[in-house]
């Protein structure tokens, strides 16, 4: 044996030794207790179904609140049966439902029925057109998702532009949330070679609401998450329960105002028709993506290119791409990816983010009648560190009457601390839609409050708010089946 090998072998005996002969160091006596240990009770896990359990938190003294909040953790184990982890987006895209009508879509057959589901990402709320004659059951306005929308593959929204660095969102595929942050590159490229940027899906060209989509994206003041672009190219999917947008559907801006060029793509991606004009002809005239189409809707420049270089029988390649921006690479759109948008990374294996705001919508007179308290709902999905799926709401304890908000949650940061508490060993969770979107759905039974105030005219009535979309699992063939 070598010299250096030996003084090597001594140097590893001589380490070992070291941990063998010195006593672990003893926690210290002081140590304070995890918010969670602190002042919540644990109500005993209830079995939802093979792999999945509920575990319920109810907060023991009230921080200045006139009754405890409630914490819901919903455990996914994948070993132990076969489990899906998937995102649903309802009847179509654009549509506005609850997470329980939501989830009552997946499938009719009951024994398939999701086990359990939250509401899902950020979304902005849009006018009609006047002019617009609306699907059955929709409540008069349409969505847009805020960041990168992707369900069974069908890209249904780009990324937020964050100065070109993404925004952040969970991919589901293969019943494993992953988080990242994530950003679309979209192009339109002709038979001759010719190629322009598509820059956004599923929504009114001009104008984008919650976030902005690239740089040429300019804020709108006095409007809240609001951008125009008088330069687009927007593409609809099929499965757009609208119909596509008419021009001027926003009295606040102009750049949505221009008629615009509008191509018509059937299945094989073959266009059937390049017309000038948005959505129609005449105000009744409605148009409806085809089944297995695409309709490409361009607004100034946007329009321009589309005139000058498409035509009928024409037969353009549309290369949609979603880039994962933190490992450097693409994620193929297949049938097996869902994604669901997010701002707000909560918690990573290094604890709450440096980075993450101690923001709040809802504040409202706390019980001393003096300070102020934050009453957002929240919900978020993450992992644990067993690597199971999880489902998180915080929420307000129901009321007596649906006439008494039921909303009460936290500040970003004070949520994240609460979760971050080891009891929970949560590793990995991003924020999702919270306020009045928050739901918690095990079976057909509904485990939050509603905390959206209604249109009723006749007085506050607070509902379930009807969402973009949500996440659910369910019988599914993800499962590893434990031995």
């Amino acid at each position: 044996m070598s010299r250096s090998l030996t003084r090597t072998w001594a140097t590893v005996a001589a380490a070992l030794s070291a941990l063998v002969l010195t006593a672990p160091a003893a926690p210290a006596a002081d140590a304070p207790a995890s918010p969670l240990a602190a002042n919540w009770d644990q109500q005993a896990p209830t079995k939802v179904a093979t792999g999945v359990t509920l575990t319920r938190y109810t907060e023991r003294v009230p921080e200045n609140r006139t009754r405890g909040r409630v914490l819901n953790v919903v455990d996914i184990d994948p070993t132990a049966s076969a489990l899906t982890l998937e995102s649903v987006v309802g009847k179509a895209d654009g549509l506005t439902e609850t997470v329980a009508d939501q989830l009552a879509g997946v499938s009719t057959v009951a024994a398939r029925h999701p086990y359990a589901g939250v509401n899902g990402g950020l979304f902005k709320t849009e006018p009609k057109h006047p002019d617009h004659v609306l699907p059955a059951g929709s409540d008069g306005t349409t969505v847009m998702h805020s960041g990168v929308s992707v369900t069974d593959g069908v890209l249904h929204s780009s990324s937020c532009w964050m100065n070109g660095a993404g925004s952040n969102g969970v991919v589901l595929q293969y019943g494993i949330p992953y988080i990242t942050k994530l950003r679309t590159d979209m192009k339109l490229t002709t038979a001759s070679g010719a190629t322009v940027r598509i820059d956004d899906v599923n929504r009114d060209p001009g104008r984008s609401r919650g976030c902005a989509r690239d740089a040429e994206d300019t804020a709108v003041k006095g409007q809240t998450a609001l951008y125009t672009d008088p330069d687009e190219i927007v593409l609809f999917t099929d499965d757009y329960g609208f119909p596509v947008p008419k021009p001027g559907i926003d009295p606040t801006v102009t750049t949505d105002d221009d008629p615009g060029f509008e191509v018509v793509l059937d299945a094989h991606g073959v266009v059937t028709d390049a017309r000038e004009r948005r959505g129609g002809q005449t105000a009744a005239e409605q148009v409806h993506v085809p089944a297995g189409g695409r309709i490409l809707q361009g607004v100034g420049t946007g329009a321009d290119w589309l005139r000058t270089h498409l035509t009928r029988d024409d037969h353009p390649a549309v290369d949609l791409r979603l880039h994962d921006v933190t490992l450097d690479r693409d994620i193929p759109l297949d049938d097996s990816v869902d994604v669901v948008s997010s701002f707000h990374r909560l918690l990573s294996a290094s604890g709450v983010p440096a980075e993450l705001p101690d923001s709040c919508n809802g504040h409202v007179t706390g019980a001393d009648g003096t300070n102020l308290i934050c009453t957002d709902s929240r919900t978020a999905i993450g992992t644990n560190i067993k690597g199971h799926p999880v489902f998180i709401t915080l929420t307000g304890q129901t009321q007596a009457t649906a006439s008494t908000t039921h909303e009460d949650g936290d500040s970003l940061r004070a949520f994240a601390s609460l979760l971050d508490s080891p009891e929970l060993a949560l590793v990995d969770v991003l924020n999702l839609d919270g306020g009045g979107s928050t739901t918690l759905m095990t079976g057909t039974e509904t485990r939050t409050p509603p905390t959206d105030k209604g249109k009723d005219p006749a007085g506050p009535t607070y509902v379930h708010r009807r969402v973009a979309d949500s996440v659910y699992t369910g019988v599914g063939g993800y499962g590893m089946y434990a031995k």
